[in-house]
């Protein structure tokens, strides 16, 4: 009998989801060829206004070669900087040990590691050719190159690892949309990025300056530099956009003055930043099923999200594990026809990854109001604490949302029930009670809430 050809996958995308599967894809032995539309550049500026945060749960979907290599190009962060409004600071941990921490990458950084681990893996990457349809079923992709010519290319399976603004997912949603929906949005909020010299800062924290409806992040980077962003509600229409009553270089300086005064010094070109250049878009989609056919939807291109909790690529490595176990599972390197055992990932695939991407999006969202001013409240702070040390007691019976969804790889929709369910047991035991001052009688009670109410499958996901 012939030896059999090498099953083989087309990519759309070679961002750093599209990099990474590609290595992941290349260790079973399958042929991999990705296809980008950009330009090959060996640069590392990401073009992006903040960094990447990696948790365990995105990092651990990773080879442990990659791992090593973006720990010695990122800055390790292990709690939130507060710049209060009248010149305070405190700091708020982010989990419960150090090892409970953020890996802080610039995207260009983190894009020039996965793809360089992708071609060193034999994943082949083809530039300047856009996708400009799809055929689901054969798979194939029509690309279009930079002189116009188009031709199509199949494999045994094509994945989009294309974004927000997914070719591959307008493709299947404009021909079969009966079976894909999609919901895109953008929220009121935009951003842009400011230059600060800011080198002298406590560089294992994330800063920030929490200003009620907006705020400001500067996230510390390796080489001593800090990235900062401002977080903002937009106006103007689409051509002339621009923060909410920031107009000109004289109002943005009077603004910053008055809102981060402690940091306004530090922003020699803060006026011209904001208003040379129009905010970033922050963009929601959300779909499903993530798959048609033999075509299987990855990252932003099945579930962009907007970056308040900083899940966004963790929730993408998350995606590319999950498609590399399920190939690996159903034996696709090996298999005698390709086709049916594609569609049987794509459907398994989509089974165990959208409910999780739809939860993501709505933790994503509610958590702005945590950034932007929760984490002044004296309120907030206590509950806080509050779940702290019901965690520290009682850790199989509760774990903080954050640490839940950033240092487990429990489900994101699972985390999103788990914690919603306790925190209304703790809210009905909080009740008549002062979360400072009556922690002990509180969490006397929840125990007690826990054991009576609390079903065995609530238990078991906990």
């Amino acid at each position: 009998m012939p030896e059999q050809e090498p099953r083989s996958v087309v990519i759309i995308g070679a961002g750093p989801v599209g990099c990474a599967l590609a290595t992941l894809l290349r260790r079973q032995g399958l042929e991999v060829d990705v296809f980008e539309r950009g330009a090959e550049s060996a640069g590392t500026g990401s073009g992006h206004s903040f960094n990447l945060t990696l948790t365990s749960r995105g990092l651990d979907c990773l080879p442990a070669s990659v791992k090593r290599r973006l720990y010695l190009q990122g800055s390790v962060l292990v709690k939130r900087i507060i710049h209060h409004r009248d010149g305070a600071i405190s700091t708020q941990p982010y989990g419960a040990t150090n090892a409970h921490h953020l890996l802080s990458i610039p995207r260009g950084v983190l894009q020039d590691i996965l793809r360089d681990q992708s071609l060193r893996a034999g994943a082949r990457i083809h530039y300047g050719l856009t996708c400009v349809d799809v055929d689901p079923g054969r798979p194939a992709a029509l690309l279009r190159s930079t002189d116009g010519t188009t031709t199509w290319v199949a494999g045994d399976l094509l994945v989009a690892c294309d974004g927000a603004n997914s070719a591959v997912r307008g493709a299947i949603a404009t021909d079969h949309p009966a079976e894909l929906w999609v919901d895109r949005d953008t929220i009121p909020h935009g951003y842009a990025e400011i230059t600060m010299d800011y080198g002298d800062a406590d560089p294992t924290g994330m800063h920030l300056w929490p200003r009620d409806d907006h705020f400001l992040q500067s996230q510390p980077n390796r080489d001593q530099t800090f990235t900062t962003s401002l977080f903002k509600p937009l106006a103007g229409g689409a051509r002339h956009r621009h923060f909410s009553e920031l107009t000109s270089p004289e109002q943005v300086r009077a603004h910053c003055a008055a809102e981060f005064p402690d940091v306004f010094v530090r922003m020699a070109g803060v006026g011209k930043d904001l208003t040379t250049r129009g905010p970033g878009l922050l963009r929601i989609v959300n779909c499903g099923p993530y798959h048609h056919r033999r075509a299987i939807l990855v990252g932003d291109a099945a579930h962009a999200v907007v970056p308040f909790f900083g899940q966004g690529i963790n929730c993408s490595f998350e995606d590319v594990a999950t498609l590399a176990r399920l190939l690996e599972k159903f034996q696709f390197a090996s298999s005698g026809d390709s086709g049916p055992v594609a569609e049987t990932v794509a459907e398994e695939y989509s089974d165990a990854r959208v409910a999780a991407g739809h939860a993501l999006a709505e933790l994503s969202l509610r958590n702005f109001e945590e950034l932007s001013n929760h984490v002044n409240s004296r309120s907030f702070l206590a509950r806080r604490a509050l779940e702290a040390r019901l965690h520290e007691q009682h850790p199989d019976l509760f774990t903080p949302l954050y640490q839940l969804v950033a240092f487990t790889n429990v489900p994101y929709d699972v985390a999103q029930r788990v914690h919603r369910e306790a925190s209304e047991v703790l809210d009905a035991a909080c009740r008549g009670r002062d979360p400072r001052r009556d922690q002990d009688a509180i969490i006397e009670e929840f125990v007690r809430h826990h054991d009576r109410d609390l079903t065995p499958a609530r238990r078991r996901a906990g």
